[in-house]
């Protein structure tokens, strides 16, 4: 059975003076790495699909990322990190996989490479564990609703909205609205003028970070401070520290 989790952010790094990412504890607000340490009880290897595969590392990629997770007590024997200079091997990494990590990022670049990879297809029988913060959580959905966030792309009117994600949810989210709900793009507000009309078509689960989504099978429940944008309308639907049946609210 599969297993997904859909966070706004995973806080398993701070910014240092230099402006370097350096790991730290994942956050447990609203329980988020007791959840994680409940459902990732297999932790062989965990596959990490980036959000920008065409950016040159000069070191490893995942560092970070193994850093936070054994910091935090849920180590992985191995970590692959899938780019454009081994996505020939995504089917043999997919059939190792515990874990499948859903990098953020730009939501079209990730949305482009999580297609390009056939990825929807390969996870299909996949019965482990899949988790994704910002974009890599948005990008779990049937059909990705997808806000512009560079300057031009509000403006730009063959910009796509809807994008074809990987099946594994009916949910689409909206992360950091704690840090998107005074923004603006191109003069546009982001809420009120980009995201609140399109909710006529598209419900949406809105999350500050510190909140998240499990998915397991049938259930899905939602941990932590949330709104539901539909028909226009903004409505709080879970307070921080509350859990909620999400199949009771959409």
């Amino acid at each position: 059975m599969k297993t997904l989790i859909m966070s706004s952010s995973f806080k398993g790094f701070t910014i240092d003076e230099n402006g370097n990412k350096v790991a730290c504890l994942i956050d447990n607000d609203n329980g988020f790495l007791d959840t994680l340490k409940k459902y990732l009880t297999k932790r062989k290897c965990m596959v990490i699909i980036s959000g920008n595969p065409n950016k040159v590392h000069t070191k490893d990629p995942t560092q970070i990322t193994k850093q936070y997770f054994k910091l935090s007590g849920i180590a992985f024997d191995e970590y692959i990190y899938v780019n454009n200079l081994n996505k020939k091997n995504i089917k043999q990494y997919i059939k190792k996989a515990d874990c499948i990590n859903l990098f953020g990022g730009h939501l079209p670049t990730g949305n482009a490479f999580v297609n390009e990879l056939n990825l929807r297809e390969l996870i299909e029988g996949f019965e482990g564990v899949v988790i994704g913060g910002s974009g890599g959580a948005m990008n779990m959905a049937d059909i990705v609703y997808c806000k512009p966030e560079k300057d031009g792309e509000y403006l730009n009117k063959s910009f796509d909205k809807y994008l074809k994600g990987l099946g594994l949810t009916n949910i689409n989210i909206i992360p950091h609205y704690n840090l998107i709900k005074n923004k603006l793009i191109d003069g546009a507000r982001i809420i009120e003028d980009i995201i609140l009309p399109d909710t006529k078509t598209t419900p949406l689960i809105v999350l500050p970070d510190g909140s998240y989504i499990v998915q397991h099978g049938e259930q899905q429940t939602l941990f932590g401070e949330a709104y539901l944008f539909k028909n226009e309308k903004l409505l709080q639907i879970c307070k921080n520290n509350e859990i909620k049946n999400l199949k009771d609210i959409l």
